[in-house]
């Protein structure tokens, strides 16, 4: 029996497939800064790994080892592909990762695992679109959280999403505290978020971020002195709206 490619592509045929994967895949990166064969999986809706092989070859990405091995390689795009995703983008952003030793190496395991959850929750329907971190970079209100991620929910509600794989504490709590308040805030908040994720793969870091939160907590903001020397400028103490529009998740690591 002859098989007719239409049949397992939705009506497309491989040429329009394979065109919007293309799209798809630099979009992704050009709003992300770079991506990993997993989350390129996720993206294009893919079981294989030898998309993103293949799109090397072709000069449409560029791939470069990784210090820590985890993953083998990044993906980042070169001239051709940064002209195809400014062909299609209704935005420009900055690009720095023409040069792909740009990347922040230090912070690959949570920004593929910030990608990984998002590309996740659109690919389950749960989402019905992700702002990235670099595309809230270019809207940033002073005072206000800028999360990982903002998820778009199918009720016009936006998630903020915060992924944390390594505790905060003392100055550095408090501030992670307060500007989450600034950005949920329905006094003062600017294109308000209806709540924030906090997810982690830590049942303690959960736990004490649960307990920071819990209301009636102390809510210190910090500013610098004369001397340059970070002093407590007001204590407060978490707000009973704060804590309950604030969720924490574990996940595995």
């Amino acid at each position: 029996m002859k098989v007719n490619p239409r049949d397992f592509l939705g009506g497309q045929s491989p040429r329009e497939r394979y065109l919007q994967n293309r799209r798809l895949a630099v979009d992704w990166i050009y709003r992300c800064g770079f991506t990993s064969a997993q989350n390129l999986r996720l993206c294009l809706k893919k079981e294989s790994a030898s998309w993103a092989s293949i799109a090397v070859a072709r000069g449409l990405l560029r791939s470069t080892k990784t210090e820590s091995g985890e993953p083998a390689v990044i993906y980042t795009l070169p001239e051709s592909g940064l002209e195809l995703a400014h062909h299609h983008a209704t935005k420009l952003l900055p690009y720095p990762e023409l040069d792909p030793y740009r990347v922040n190496q230090g912070k690959l395991r949570h920004d593929l695992l910030v990608q990984k959850l998002s590309l996740s929750a659109m690919r389950d329907g749960a989402v019905l679109s992700v702002t990235t971190e670099r595309e809230i970079n270019e809207g940033d209100h002073r005072g206000q959280k800028r999360a990982d991620a903002i998820w778009h929910l199918a009720n016009g509600q936006k998630l903020g999403i915060e992924v944390e794989l390594s505790a905060k504490w003392a100055r550095k709590l408090d501030e992670f505290i307060t500007s989450i308040a600034g950005s949920l805030d329905p006094a003062t908040a600017e294109g308000r978020l209806a709540g924030f994720d906090v997810i982690t793969d830590s049942e303690a870091i959960c736990y004490r971020y649960r307990e920071s939160l819990r209301a009636g907590q102390p809510m210190r903001r910090w500013k610098k002195n004369a001397r340059q020397h970070w002093v407590v400028e007001e204590e407060d103490v978490v707000p009973e709206w704060l804590s309950e529009l604030v969720d924490f998740r574990v996940i595995e690591g």
